[in-house]
């Protein structure tokens, strides 16, 4: 599994912090987040990466890497395989980081589908599923959506609300 490192300086490992989890993203992690998505869509297929981080002692998080997992996906569908998923837990075990927020692209218009709803990457409360439109060509940040895993159900939240410095 590839990634991204976009801090050098890291809070100590802690517990997960209670939802809502602000989200303070690393300098320049929106625009690393766009270009590898829209390379991994190549204009054609859904894709995703991940967020991941450290909690801070104020009950926020620092999210600073972008985690890069293999995928299987076509147009309208996606799927990380097991063996992959078993990497990923393994390496961010490791690592001793935490996973706050998937993100993925959509073909057309950014909302959680059927498919995302059935099959998402976690539904641990307080998680973030983020879809980013036109499988990513544009500017980044514009026209995301994100939702917040709770009590099993998805709720749309204000990203301007949870996630910092994000330019937008």
């Amino acid at each position: 599994m590839h990634h991204h490192r976009l801090l050098e300086e890291l809070p100590g490992p802690r517990s997960r912090p209670e939802p809502p989890v602000r989200l303070q993203l690393a300098p320049g992690l929106m625009a690393v987040t766009q270009t590898e998505l829209r390379a991994r869509s190549d204009g054609r297929r859904e894709a995703i990466v991940l967020w991941a981080g450290r909690p801070t002692p104020d009950g926020r998080a620092v999210v600073s890497h972008l985690l890069l997992p293999r995928f299987v996906s076509s147009r309208e569908r996606l799927t990380i395989p097991r063996d992959e998923r078993h990497r990923l837990a393994a390496w961010v075990l490791e690592q001793q980081l935490l996973i706050f927020s998937d993100l993925h692209t959509h073909p057309e218009q950014a909302f959680l589908s059927e498919a995302d709803v059935a099959a998402p990457f976690s539904t641990r409360d307080g998680f973030y599923a983020t879809v980013i439109p036109r499988f990513a060509v544009g500017t980044p940040g514009a026209d995301w959506r994100a939702y917040e895993a709770l009590a099993g159900h998805w709720q749309e939240i204000s990203i301007e609300e949870r996630f910092d410095d994000i330019g937008i």
